[in-house]
């Protein structure tokens, strides 16, 4: 991982995440806080995007017309669609921003999770390291869980490196509910841990069911006009969110899965609202986007169909021209004839 990214995006994230443990003294709920206001930080996001979306859809059936009537000319088709996309104010890679945005986010909280010891309370290798040696503890810096193991056996033998609490060590309690969260759930060992890999499969599973229904719900016309393609993607993705999420849960710390899960419900809760906000609060404004939208494409055609008039009306008259060019050159010719004949 670069350092510029561990500093500047990790680093931060873990002191909320330590800030978070330190005011509510249980490590799981500080986690599940941490979700709630990382989730609440990007609802903004989530409603222009859901927005977006909605305006896409309208669209979208203007797009594959503009895509009809060029379809020789693919420059143009893509020239008019992108006039379009900025008549409408729509951003078609707005659905991106919100990945762009939720990735580092969610990569940042797996390192701090991974090394508290560094990102969380912000020791020094050579600190963690004499830190190990205090407690007797074979630590492998290049290990997958290697500090947050450290970070355990510091909690099991506090008396013998509390005076690293100078330096910034913290006692952190990875017990939550009986659950350890700083241990990672295997398949070959089914115990009490199973429950998160578990319950995240299921929500994940759950979140992408009802992600597919408030889509149709918010726009129906263009589920209705949905190709085989496209709900063949929708379908795919329904299968690979919960195995995604089910392998999350099981390569990582359980503390991840417990943030996959708290996403997963948040999410769940996130679409009912904001599916509900936009189809009940927004009709109105959505009827006068629609009529603002559906004169702004008359004008556009009415705008074509002139310049196509001023095009056919110069055609007529360079074709005029050449008729009277043609019967003037006739005319001299006659007249040549003529002369031609009297001196005989």
């Amino acid at each position: 991982m670069g350092k510029f990214f561990g500093i500047v995006i990790v680093r931060p994230l873990g002191l909320i995440l330590m800030g978070l443990y330190s005011l509510i003294q249980n490590y799981g709920l500080a986690v599940i806080a941490f979700t709630i206001i990382i989730k609440l930080i990007l609802l903004p996001f989530m409603y222009h995007q859901k927005k977006n979306m909605k305006k896409m859809s309208k669209v979208q059936g203007e797009a594959q017309i503009i895509q009809k009537r060029y379809a020789k000319n693919q420059a143009k088709a893509q020239e008019e669609i992108q006039k379009l996309y900025e008549r409408e104010n729509v951003n078609p890679m707005s659905g991106c921003l919100l990945s762009f945005i939720t990735l580092p986010i969610m990569m940042a909280l797996y390192y701090a999770v991974r090394k508290p010891m560094t990102y969380m309370m912000g020791l020094e290798d050579d600190v963690i390291s004499k830190i190990a040696d205090a407690i007797g503890f074979a630590y492998d810096p290049s290990s997958v869980n290697g500090q947050i193991e450290l970070a355990k056996a510091v909690n099991d033998g506090w008396d013998a490196v509390s005076s690293f609490a100078g330096k910034g060590l913290v006692n952190i309690d990875f017990n939550f509910f009986g659950l350890d969260l700083s241990a990672v759930p295997h398949w070959n060992q089914l115990n009490a841990l199973w429950l998160i890999p578990v319950i995240s499969g299921v929500t994940a599973l759950i979140s992408s069911l009802v992600m597919q229904r408030m889509q149709k719900i918010q726009n129906p016309a263009a589920a209705n006009n949905q190709n085989d393609q496209m709900a063949t993607t929708m379908n795919t993705m329904l299968i690979l969110m919960p195995l995604m999420s089910l392998w999350i849960a099981f390569s990582l710390p359980a503390s991840m899965g417990l943030y996959w899960i708290v996403n997963n419900v948040f999410t769940i809760l996130q679409e009912f609202v904001l599916t509900w906000f936009i189809v009940r609060f927004n009709k109105q404004n959505e009827d006068s986007e629609t009529i603002a939208r559906k004169e702004r494409e008359e004008a556009h055609q009415k705008k074509i169909e002139d310049q196509r008039e001023k095009q056919r009306e110069m055609q007529r008259a360079v074709a005029a021209g050449e008729v009277e060019r043609e019967g003037t050159m006739s005319k001299n010719a006659s007249k040549k004839k003529k002369k031609g004949q009297k001196k005989k």
